[in-house]
């Protein structure tokens, strides 16, 4: 591989590390930690999560990160599914081993406290994942998947529930479009260094997504997802596991590691093995690894 293509991705995470920076300067310490007496202090996870959101809420033009946001210079993919792909690249090019992943997701709260009921609210995100081939003779991207949802949550002190609707895609037409409409219901429990995530869903306007496109998407990727976080020191450990009700058999297992350097960047390595790495190849097999930096965890 030549050395102007590593370069791209050099400039790439340079870019990244400047944005990193500007966002390190533009945002304050938790209001809820300032100034108040120790026991006042957020100390679960999940109080340190809403006390980030409810500080978001009081401003119209702030935004939260939601789930993990991290760009990943070198992500390493053993099997792609090159039949997908054929004829649908740029010079019809083979689909490389090697290429750019990144995602990044925010949260934008729209009301809390409604009707008086202490720490509830009403709250949409977006989520965005790609895959760019940026190590190709001519870059593209092999796939961009969009995930906008709309949830009410109520938080229990260490204990968050939400329920939601949300819409997963990759933006395309015709014989490679992909996509999923779905209802869910979410539990978290957390600690002061630990996090348990349960999700639940069910397909919802099936017959205007799911049935057209992909119509055995739930034997892949199934109805449940579980994540379990762990913070020791500076130090992440993650699991995020899907389709559990198959016995591994489908869904995908991804685990991670990070390791905070900075107060809004961690070094980041990302490992993937099952089905769903993408939704353009939901039904194919693969494992993956990637490394690069990450602006959040799910702790």
């Amino acid at each position: 591989m030549s050395m102007r293509k590593y370069k791209k991705g050099l400039v790439l995470l340079g870019l990244l590390f400047s944005f990193a920076n500007a966002y390190a300067d533009s945002t304050t310490d938790n209001p809820l930690q300032d100034g108040q007496p120790a026991q006042d202090q957020p100390k679960t996870v999940l109080e340190k999560q809403l006390a980030d959101q409810i500080k978001a809420s009081e401003n119209r033009l702030s935004i939260s990160l939601f789930k993990p946001t991290y760009v990943l210079p070198y992500y390493y993919t053993g099997s792609p599914d090159y039949a997908v792909y054929a004829n649908n690249t740029p010079d019809n090019q083979t689909v490389m081993h090697n290429e750019f992943k990144a995602q990044f997701s925010f949260l934008v709260p729209l009301v809390y406290d409604m009707f008086g009921w202490r720490n509830s609210a009403i709250e949409m995100a977006y989520t965005q994942l790609n895959y760019w081939q940026v190590y190709a003779n001519s870059q593209y991207f092999r796939e961009t998947d969009y995930n906008p949802e709309l949830f009410v949550q109520k938080f229990y002190q260490n204990y968050l529930f939400r329920a939601g609707v949300e819409h997963q895609s990759n933006g395309r037409g015709g014989l490679y479009e992909r996509s999923w409409n779905r209802a869910y219901l979410t539990g978290q429990m957390s600690g002061s260094d630990w996090l348990v995530s349960v999700k639940v869903w069910t397909l919802i306007f099936a017959g205007e997504s799911s049935d057209e496109h992909n119509p055995d998407i739930l034997h892949y990727l199934g109805r449940d997802q579980i994540v379990l976080s762990k913070k020791w020191g500076n130090a992440t450990f993650s699991v995020e596991a899907q389709n559990i009700e198959s016995g591994f058999t489908r869904g995908y297992i991804e685990p991670t590691v990070s390791y905070q350097f900075s107060k809004h960047m961690s070094f980041y390595g990302q490992y993937f093995s099952g089905y769903g790495q993408s939704l353009i190849e939901y039904n194919h097999r693969t494992n993956s690894v990637g490394v690069g930096i990450a602006f959040n965890n799910w702790i």
